[in-house]
């Protein structure tokens, strides 16, 4: 903590750590601090900065944790450098499985990280690997390899998609449909329509969103009636407005500001985590309407949020819950400045 505390002491008119000094205190910071560290050099997208997590990064021989969390960097860079070590390291995990028959619960999330990490950074190897990934016997490997394939927008991993579909549930069901909107190909709807006629409504919604970012106007009416419910389907709402904010819809925001100013939901943490998963620059705002809110876990989720979209209303709102009456709140803005390369 003492060279965290040195590296953001920085005078008013330097905000943001200077690169030299960022990679040399990584370097000297050992265990939970190199963790700390990793993600602000990932934001930094610099090449000395991803020169110095590929450096670090030993799937072979590193702690798990510290592993994870070089992964989840390497994503954030953009750094397209980033993806052979990561080729390298998924290729490493699947001969430990030949050799183990399974692996420890601390290597097969570095298993997931890796896919979302490579769904970042995109290009020929990374989405091979996403697609062979699809026939891992891992559900939750699956999962991640549909999001990330979603995320790239790889159109030849239609079909593949609409096979997954007929037998998923769950999570998975989500991912694919999400994955089918966000690639945006026609061959779709068929799948599409299908779940949007089932009788559980999450599915319902989730086919909806995929149908709008497909261009059904009927499926953006039918996102927004959602809204609109049984209090007892408050859940459904939520889900329904998430949506509405990806495709950068007022009435989303406007759900789920509602959401987190009710008194007393226990649903208004999910609201403000919600807002953050969106990747909506808007979102921000909506979140800082909440910095006040009376309930600490709701607070608490609105640093993690604003951490995660960043930015300088971001930054300016963690500032202020750093003073904030909850210490876990306080936490969370003070790592979330240093995450975001910000004086704490």
């Amino acid at each position: 903590m003492i060279a965290l505390a040195l590296l953001f002491s920085v005078d008013a008119a330097a905000r943001k750590p200077n690169v030299k000094d960022l990679v040399k205190t990584f370097d000297a910071a050992k265990g939970p601090e190199r963790i700390r560290l990793a993600a602000t050099l990932g934001r930094m997208k610099d090449k000395k900065t991803t020169d110095a997590l590929i450096q670090a990064f030993d799937i072979k021989r590193g702690d798990p944790r510290e592993s994870s969390a070089y992964i989840d960097a390497l994503g954030l860079s953009g750094d397209p450098r980033a993806v052979e070590p990561l080729a390298q390291a998924w290729d490493y995990l699947r001969s430990l499985i030949l050799q183990m028959g399974e692996l420890p619960g601390n290597l097969q999330v570095l298993r997931w990280k890796i896919l979302e990490a490579l769904s970042l950074l995109g290009g020929d190897p990374a989405e091979r690997i996403l697609s062979e990934a699809l026939n891992d016997s891992d559900p939750r490997v699956v999962e991640e390899s549909v999001r990330g394939l979603g995320r790239l927008q790889l159109k030849a991993a239609v079909p593949a998609l609409q096979q997954l579909a007929s037998g998923a549930t769950g999570n998975l069901l989500q991912a694919v449909l999400e994955a089918l909107g966000d690639i945006g190909d026609k061959r779709a709807f068929s799948t599409l329509d299908q779940a949007a006629n089932n009788p559980d409504k999450y599915i319902e919604v989730q086919a909806a969103y995929a149908l709008a970012k497909l261009g059904r106007k009927e499926a953006l009416t039918r996102l927004q009636g959602f809204l609109v419910g049984d209090p007892a389907e408050d859940k459904v709402g939520l889900l329904a407005a998430y949506y509405l904010v990806k495709l950068d819809k007022d009435a989303g925001l406007a759900h789920l500001e509602k959401m987190m100013k009710k008194p007393d939901s226990p649903l208004a943490p999910l609201a403000a985590e919600a807002l953050g998963k969106t990747g909506n620059p808007r979102a921000v705002m909506v979140l800082v309407e909440a910095l006040k809110a009376p309930d600490a876990g709701t607070r608490l989720s609105v640093a993690r949020s604003l951490t995660r979209l960043g930015g300088g209303r971001a930054v300016s709102a963690l500032k202020k819950l750093k003073l904030d009456t909850n210490p876990g709140v306080r936490s969370a803005a003070i790592n979330g400045l240093a995450e975001l390369g910000e004086a704490d």
